[in-house]
């Protein structure tokens, strides 16, 4: 009777511990992913906010130098 007990005992632990293993595992594997993801966001961000910078600094640039020709 005690051999089984101390068998299931130990086998339920050596369960425990690889689903623990498991479960860490897929949470990295999903910490690694939402970064990649991450960054992929905030790059299409940042160039998106860069293309509307450039095009008012250039409307703004070819605005001045109309206003220079009304001089």
């Amino acid at each position: 009777m005690t051999a089984t007990v101390n068998f299931r005992q130990t086998a339920q632990y050596i369960g425990l511990a690889i689903f623990g293993l498991m479960v860490r595992t897929a949470f990295g594997v999903f910490g690694i992913l939402w970064g990649i993801i991450r960054e992929i966001v905030n790059g299409v961000f940042r160039v998106a906010i860069s293309v509307i910078v450039a095009i008012v600094f250039t409307i703004a640039f070819f605005g001045f130098i109309l206003w220079l020709f009304t001089l």
